[in-house]
């Protein structure tokens, strides 16, 4: 929390929203972060929605490009909106369906999907992104990733 408080990803004092947050993502993350200072590479969990940053070269390739995924992007954030339970579990067996249901692999729209909601192209576990994110968080993102293709 020093770190996130330093770096004004949080108040100070830390409201208590983010303390769950902020275990979970130490956890999805596990090795990834070996010091404290490490949960700085994760701030597209504390960045507000309408402000966060998308890496151009991996909005273009995964999004933005004729053959990419913007069109299944679509198709699942209609899946997540009804998404019950919001988990990382449920999650990872909604996609698998939703790409057998398509006729796809998984690539063509696992990716699109972490770059919509963390503006990057790696990090740890996209169904654990997800379940933290949550669902509101999760659709608000995606949306404004498919609006900045229009």
């Amino acid at each position: 929390v020093p770190f996130l408080k330093r770096a004004g990803l949080v108040t100070d004092p830390p409201p208590c929203e983010p303390a769950p947050s902020v275990t979970q993502i130490a956890e999805a993350a596990g090795d990834r972060i070996k010091v404290a200072g490490h949960i700085l590479d994760f701030d597209d969990f504390f960045t507000p929605d309408v402000a966060l940053p998308y890496d151009e070269k991996a909005f273009e390739k995964r999004l933005r490009k004729p053959d990419a995924a913007a069109g299944l992007l679509q198709a699942f954030r209609e899946e997540l909106a009804s998404a019950e339970p919001f988990t990382a579990e449920a999650l990872d067996k909604l996609l698998h369906s939703f790409v057998e249901a398509q006729g796809i692999k998984i690539g063509q729209i696992i990716h699109a999907v972490r770059v919509a909601v963390t503006g990057k192209p790696v990090g740890f576990g996209v169904f654990e992104t997800l379940a933290i994110l949550g669902r509101e968080r999760c659709l608000t993102r995606i949306d404004r990733a498919l609006a900045l293709l229009q």
